[in-house]
């Protein structure tokens, strides 16, 4: 009996071909939560809008239909337009590792599953090399059938682009077989995001938990180059660390500041690194005359370099009852006798936890309440006085409504905070840990990043790099989205500088001249974000929202 030719020709196909028929390679945005069992949808090419001097993240979905895909790997291509190409190495590809969150974060309704989190790079930050050999490799890669794999492709519009539209693709390929070829089109407003940053914060951790977790001595110049990396990570995202290694210069009561190379260190930090806070060493609490004399001698020395104003002391951590509550108070007033111009930071709320306890005015001039305490008429007062509003999330604390950051919770989480800060003045934010690794061996930490019993990496942003191949750190999803939150800050903050000065203005109507007020551009900021959010409780759901919002602030800008 003779064999149909059709049948023949397909026996002899390779089976990547047959996988190729039912794979879908899908674009998905950031703000989404895509897990990876989540059904593909139809959105094949990326669509992006950015500044200068901005990332603008995009998540390429690959999902294999009945047969699994094999040695996946994927391919950039320049973008071109009116200024030239913006090269392929500005669109840095990361495989994103699923976490098996197995029971949901508090607080959550979200289901269990497997939810992408630490990024692999497919190249060596620091050398471009690709990365291979290590326990989690970005690529090649394999997808099982049914599942998604994810690549996060980080896109950088360098300094100085052109305002237009670019245009390239992403090529994507199991073997030898093509599975998608993703167009790609980004428009470049005519602006360019600073190089500084607006939003001040303390990204918690480094240190010692660190260099425990990679088996090191935190003393030794071998750790401080590590941790150099890991300073580094949060700076690439408008994140400034708690701890910049071995910055503070070794003091004695009979020699005084000892400086030993810090002040090189310390100007390379605010003036390259564009470093905009730096908590202070508070030491000595437990002998008020050194303790005074020591923190003298620092702000001395800051401000001789003229970075006083950067700086703050981080007092008594969320002080809970009256004698914490009168700890605060002493600290604050040694403090104050110390040098009246050091700022002294609390994370409380304005309003005191209890009147019995007293109150802390006066002894506070940097305010950080938890998002779930946040009082707006004693917040308003604090302000009107001077003082100055930062604020911090930690575990699921708080009124149903309020953001969490665990990695079960929804992108917009990550956001929705940082308008939230724009509508109240809060121009500071604190983390409290980014490396709070639990179980405490690296491969742990990759596989079941849990803060006790039911909180997905809480306090865990970083994850330790040795296992992707790194000696710094790899960074998470959640991470990335907090650097376009920070982002989203800085167009608030340039487009309230636009230069709109309001007042009125006479305009002529359908059947008469009318005289209209026209908002000021800070006016027209706050209302933008009023859309958004009005409370740390009350903000929008849905992301196209930010994206339109995005999109007038980037017009007011442009001055359009």
């Amino acid at each position: 009996m003779q064999v149909p030719l059709l049948i023949v020709m397909l026996a002899l196909l390779p089976l990547a071909a047959f996988a190729q028929q039912d794979a879908t390679v899908w674009v998905a945005s950031p703000w989404e939560r895509v897990l990876r069992d989540t059904p593909p949808r139809e959105q094949p090419s990326a669509q992006l809008r950015a500044a200068a001097n901005e990332y603008e993240p995009f998540r390429l979905i690959v999902h294999a239909g009945d047969r699994p895909l094999r040695n996946v790997h994927v391919v950039t291509s320049s973008l071109n337009g009116p200024g030239g190409a913006i090269s392929a190495f500005n669109l840095t590809l990361y495989r994103a590792h699923y976490v098996n969150v197995t029971e949901p974060s508090y607080r959550t309704e979200n289901p269990v599953g497997y939810y992408p989190d630490a990024l692999i790079p497919f190249r060596h930050p620091q050398t471009g090399e690709e990365l291979s050999g290590a326990t989690y490799d970005a690529a090649p890669f394999d997808v099982e059938p049914g599942e998604n794999a994810e690549v996060w492709v980080d896109l950088f519009v360098p300094p100085g682009t052109e305002a237009g539209k670019y245009v390239g693709s992403i090529t994507v390929a199991a073997g030898d077989i093509e599975l998608a070829q993703v167009p790609v089109e980004l428009r470049v407003w005519d602006f360019e995001l600073p190089a500084e940053t607006s939003m001040r914060s303390n990204f918690g951790g480094l240190g010692s938990r660190v260099a425990k977790a990679i088996g090191m001595d935190a003393s030794s110049e071998e750790f401080a180059a590590i941790e150099r990396l890991y300073i580094d990570e949060f700076l690439a995202h408008r994140a400034m660390p708690s701890s910049f290694g071995k910055l503070w210069p070794a003091w004695t009561p009979e020699d005084g500041l000892q400086v030993d190379g810090e002040d090189e260190w310390m100007r390379q930090l605010v003036e390259e690194k564009h470093v905009n806070a730096l908590r202070m060493p508070f030491s000595y609490r437990d002998d008020p005359e050194k303790a005074k004399a020591f923190l003298a001698a620092n702000a001395e020395w800051l401000r001789g370099m003229g970075y006083l104003d950067l700086g703050y002391i981080y007092m008594k951590d969320e002080p809970n009852d009256a004698e914490e509550y009168e700890i605060v108070r002493q600290e604050g007033a040694l403090i104050h006798e110390a040098d009246p111009e050091i700022a002294r930071m609390c994370t409380e709320q304005t309003k005191p936890s209890k009147p019995e306890w007293g109150d802390l005015y006066g002894a506070v001039d940097i305010w950080c309440p938890l998002w779930g305490l946040f009082d707006e008429p004693t917040a308003e007062e604090r302000l009107a006085l001077g003082e100055r509003l930062w604020s911090y999330t930690a575990l699921c604390q708080g009124p149903e409504g309020t953001p969490w950051w665990q990695i079960d919770m929804d992108p917009l989480h990550f956001r929705a905070p940082f308008w939230t800060s724009w509508h109240y003045d809060i121009t500071g934010f604190l983390y409290w840990s980014s490396v709070y690794w639990v179980p405490e061996t690296m491969e742990g930490v990759w596989e079941a990043p849990l803060f006790r019993e039911r909180y997905w990496g809480e306090g865990m942003l970083l994850y330790p790099g040795q296992p992707a191949g790194l000696d710094g750190p790899v960074s998470s999803i959640r991470l990335k989205l907090v650097r376009e939150a920070m982002e989203d800050y800085e167009y608030m903050v340039m487009a309230a500088a636009s230069g709109g000065t309001g007042g009125i203005q006479t305009v002529m109507g359908a059947e008469r001249m009318e005289v209209v007020r026209v908002p000021n551009s800070e006016a027209q900021v706050d209302e933008i974000v009023a859309d958004i959010t009005t409370s740390f409780q009350d903000w929008s759901k849905d992301q196209s929202d930010y994206a339109k919002a995005r999109e007038r602030l980037a017009e007011m800008i442009e001055g359009r």
